[in-house]
């Protein structure tokens, strides 16, 4: 049951698929089309979900769902995993991708994930900058921290400077 982003609480749980490249306006709105029936035809075990998503920097769809009202099982999980395997299938897009994302104003800059470290020592990201981090706890930490900053994320271990 498709319910406006906005108006899922905040405890609802959250995914977010992360693709290989921005959308162009033509992809945007038959993901947007594809993705809202997905959305209100998703159930666990018949019993309807209550969810959402929405698409950021043209790159990035985050999935959430009410599980106070009935919660995503297995199955129902491995279904929406499906409507990215679908979409990458029909569009060309890897949502599976496993590149760190540096946010810039609006866009996305994406670096391997084996490389990262050289990144970093290059300057490229800074523990000031901001990571579109693919784990969120709920919808009130995506709301609250995401984007993250590099020095709040997983990415923090590559700023400890040695103490003499």
């Amino acid at each position: 049951m498709y319910v406006e982003f906005q108006q899922l609480p905040a405890h609802a749980r959250v995914w977010v698929y992360q693709a290989n490249r921005a959308f162009n306006e033509q992809e945007l709105a038959f993901i947007q089309s594809y993705l809202k029936q997905a959305v209100q035809d998703w159930n666990a075990h018949g019993a309807p979900l209550a969810s959402s998503f929405q698409i950021r920097y043209n790159q990035i769809i985050v999935i959430a769902v009410d599980e106070h009202q009935h919660a995503a099982s297995g199955c129902s999980i491995d279904a929406s995993t499906g409507w990215f395997k679908d979409l990458a299938f029909q569009m060309g897009i890897d949502f599976f991708d496993r590149s760190v994302a540096l946010v810039q104003e609006d866009s996305l800059i994406l670096f391997p994930l084996l490389g990262i470290k050289q990144v970093v020592a290059e300057g490229k990201i800074t523990p000031e900058s901001y990571m579109a981090i693919p784990q969120v706890k709920d919808l009130e930490d995506y709301n609250t921290n995401w984007p993250a900053k590099a020095k709040d994320s997983w990415l923090k271990k590559y700023f400890v400077t040695a103490s003499v």
